[in-house]
């Protein structure tokens, strides 16, 4: 598909009478000294972005306005050199709040660059990660080529004319002409608007920031997924009710590491090409009709937990990372079941690694299963650890004669979270290391404020110990597993401290109306713990002993490890709508 080539000055004429009748301006207008930077355009998704910030960065110096009622903006940024990006951040048709980006280049001391969900595409593809990543680093060193955006253009225009039938291929989506709808006239917008209202249909502004990410992951050799796949997955639609929830490729990583992946097709109700999809009353929740029948839940970035009668796990979109991606310090958290040379014993490791830009990794380790964190994070020198990138985009870690599996799943919002995995075949052999393991970056505590309500499913993954803690097997020789079932529950925030939080619960059940409180930064800074306790409202023991929580950073999620002696477990926590 070849770009056309189309006339600024008569389009800018053209333009300027489309944005009169719709009602709008072109900003200050003002002209630009010969050392500064002038940059115009229009933000809209199909309907003007109106009265929303715009924040512009350039080579040298910077700037900032507000679109007037048509979306349009002229800013001018003193002692500018481009290039620039533009970030606006407004409010879409159907009420969702959504930021864009842009850019414009070239040398001249005028550049336009319209902002759209066209433009946001077009820079993940270019740069293979989110463009408000590159917006916050941009002149620290992180570039975009000319020729980069040129192909990425080219490469999205195309995936989105052929795996989602949307003709796009007459425009150039940084300066073509846009003239933006408006909600005092819907029909006032030009062809390129059109154009942009029959995206919307395909990529909705609710779903847009997960297909960001995920065509951020289609750059480079080796992606896991190709752009067409992921256009032609964004056709097939969403889970009904659940936005963030797309067709395409997921991993699953289970309680015992078990890694695998499918390939969900909201639209055709399949898992797989042929296993039936039964969605529920719940929004973002539904079950998997396969021989085994599976329950999953699907938080607010698009990943979530998966629940059988036996095991529970993470399942997050796949997507591609590289190495520089995962240097610096990462918190871990491991849970599962050890070797029969250590029998079968259920149990928890909490430790910090640090990842060099070689591969090398330290790493330390807490007492967590006697609960004594006094020592502190006491370092592991018998074994030497690395991590290595591999061409799919996941990663290889070598931790003394053990290669584990790494894969990183990137929220909307730019975190990224490590899963891992001591065992990707499954077994449940007595002498294999059946465990799984997910690594964050460090966080610091959000307070709710009081009021606040929390709707969230708990799902509770436990191993079967007797009375001393030793796991029991079953009459064929097997450890026996049990995974809840997920429970909608929700709490309100009673009370709330800089360093914790109290939560009465407010769901229906036997537990309805207990009451716990949350200490931030315990027992190690960036975790949360449940101390064992009595509910205040009704004088009974809380079932719970000290429990450390720690959130996966933009995924809506939260693990929670128990250590009791008789009840070991590992639970799942996903915000739910």
């Amino acid at each position: 598909m070849k770009l056309k080539a189309l006339g600024l000055t008569a389009l800018a004429v053209a333009a300027a009478a489309l944005v009169a009748a719709c009602g709008g301006g072109g900003g200050d207008g003002a002209a630009a000294a010969q050392s500064d930077v002038q940059l115009s355009g229009v933000a809209a998704t199909g309907l003007a972005l109106a009265s929303a910030p715009v924040e512009v960065k350039c080579a040298s110096g910077t700037g900032t306005v507000t679109t007037d009622a048509a979306g349009t903006y002229t800013v001018t940024v003193a002692n500018g050199a481009l290039p620039c990006i533009v970030k606006v951040t407004g409010t879409a048709a159907d009420g969702t709040t959504v930021t864009l980006h842009s850019l414009a280049q070239g040398t001249g001391s005028t550049a336009v660059a319209n902002v759209t969900p066209l433009t946001e595409m077009i820079l993940a593809r270019a740069v293979g990660t989110l463009p408000a990543d590159l917006f916050a680093n941009f002149g620290t060193g992180t570039a975009v080529t000319a020729e980069a955006v040129a192909h990425a253009s080219t490469d999205i225009l195309t995936a989105l004319g052929t795996a989602a039938n949307v003709d796009l291929s007459g425009i150039d989506p940084f300066k073509t002409s846009l003239v933006a709808a408006t909600t005092a006239n819907p029909t006032c917008g030009n062809d390129y608007d059109k154009l942009l209202d029959q995206l919307g249909t395909v990529v909705s502004a609710a779903t847009l920031p997960q297909v960001v990410s995920q065509i951020a992951s289609t750059t480079g050799s080796g992606a896991p997924t190709t752009l067409n796949e992921v256009v032609a997955n964004v056709s097939k639609g969403t889970l009904a009710g659940c936005a963030q929830a797309l067709s395409g490729k997921y991993r699953i990583v289970d309680y015992v590491g078990a890694s695998d992946v499918v390939d969900i097709d909201f639209k055709a109700g399949l898992v797989n090409g042929s296993i039936p999809i039964s969605p529920s009353s719940q929004a973002c929740e539904f079950d998997v009709m396969g021989t085994v029948p599976t329950t999953v839940v699907i938080g607010p970035a698009g990943a979530g937990v998966t629940r059988d009668t036996e095991r529970a796990g993470f399942i997050f979109p796949v997507q591609s990372h590289n190495l520089a991606s995962v240097t610096g310090k990462w918190e871990f958290l491991e849970s599962g079941v050890e070797e029969a040379s250590f029998n079968n014993t259920a149990r928890h490791w909490i430790g910090e690694m640090t990842i060099a830009a070689d591969g090398k990794i330290g790493v330390c380790d807490y007492n967590v299963m006697q609960n004594d964190f006094s020592a502190g994070c006491l370092p592991d020198t018998d074994e030497a650890a690395t991590i290595a990138a591999q061409a799919d985009g996941t990663f290889k870690l070598q931790y003394g004669d053990a290669a584990t599996s790494v894969y990183g799943f990137r929220a909307p919002s730019g975190e990224l979270t490590l899963f891992g995995t001591n065992n990707p075949t499954g077994s449940l052999e007595p002498e294999v290391l059946k465990t799984n393991f997910v690594l964050t970056r460090a966080q610091a505590p959000k307070p709710a404020a009081v009021g606040s309500i929390s709707k969230y499913w708990d799902v509770v993954q436990s191993v079967t110990v007797n009375s001393s803690g030793a796991t029991v097997l079953d009459s064929d020789g097997q450890i026996i597993f049990s995974a809840s079932a997920p429970a909608r529950n929700q709490t309100v925030v009673t009370a709330t401290t800089e360093t914790s939080v109290t939560r009465k619960l407010t769901s229906s059940g036997s537990d309805n109306g207990r009451v716990d409180t949350l200490t931030f930064d315990s027992p190690i800074q960036g975790m949360r713990s449940r101390p064992q306790g009595v509910d205040t409202s009704t004088g009974t023991s809380i079932p719970y002993s000290a429990v450390f929580i720690r959130a996966l950073p933009g995924a809506g999620i939260s693990v929670a490890l128990d250590n009791r002696t008789n009840a070991h477990f590992m639970s799942y926590t996903v915000a739910r709508p």
